[in-house]
């Protein structure tokens, strides 16, 4: 079956305008196709039950991202056992409402919940720095850089994955120039940028970072609610 009409089956399962689900559809619907692959289950009424997939992407070279949406912990085993190889290391990246499906499929280690947080457009609040930079990263989408005198790049903020609604933003400052307002001034540079590139901006901070939520939050964003899983996985 090819990967067009798996999409086709797959969007009985997500809601790609939804922030909530937008994480896994980016991978599910838009990722590279020539690194995609995915694998549907179908009953005889022709309901989707459940899909697996698996990515090629630049996170690690060596594990490909394995994401899921199904049904039952039954059509995830069937599923997991089309896409996956026994004891090969994958990244797990979903929704954490998925964990308990997962049953006994996976093992899954050092795992990481993320709050998937979008921006609030009447909440934001731009923020005027004449110090960021603004750039395009190798694959095009919008970059926002500090720079110090020596030439290094000590805070930057830019897209993980888009789709056509939504943008994932990434921040990163160096330890030695935080409490500056660095991180706040990229990541609110980058935000105007993907408004106007007509897309939602969303921002996936881990539960226990507070410097991280505080920043989301002061830029407007507010959390869904929803949450997503990152761990290391074996089959």
């Amino acid at each position: 079956m090819s990967l067009s009409i798996q999409r086709q089956h797959v969007r009985q399962l997500l809601d790609d305008a939804n922030p909530t689900d937008a994480p896994t559809a980016y991978y599910a619907l838009f990722h590279d196709p020539a690194r995609s692959a995915l694998f549907t289950s179908v009953n005889g009424s022709g309901a989707v039950q459940g899909f697996v997939g698996r990515f090629q992407t630049g996170q690690d070279l060596f594990r490909p991202l394995v994401t899921m949406r199904c049904k039952t912990t039954e059509v995830a085993h069937e599923l997991f056992q089309q896409a996956l190889v026994p004891g090969r290391p994958y990244i797990f990246f979903a929704s954490m409402n998925q964990i308990p499906i997962v049953g006994d499929c996976l093992t899954l280690e050092n795992q990481k919940i993320f709050s998937i947080y979008r921006l609030d457009v009447t909440r934001f609040n731009p923020v005027m720095n004449v110090l960021v930079q603004r750039k395009k990263a190798a694959n095009g989408t919008p970059r926002m850089e500090i720079v110090a005198g020596n030439g290094q790049v000590v805070s930057v903020a830019g897209v993980n994955w888009q789709s056509p609604g939504f943008a994932e933003i990434y921040v990163n400052t160096d330890p030695a120039a935080r409490e500056r307002g660095y991180g706040k001034s990229v990541v609110a540079a980058l935000v105007e940028q993907i408004l106007r590139e007509g897309r939602v901006p969303l921002y996936l901070v881990e539960t226990r970072n507070d410097p991280s939520r505080e920043l989301a939050e002061g830029l407007g964003f507010v959390d869904t609610g929803s949450r997503q899983v990152y761990a290391d996985a074996t089959f």
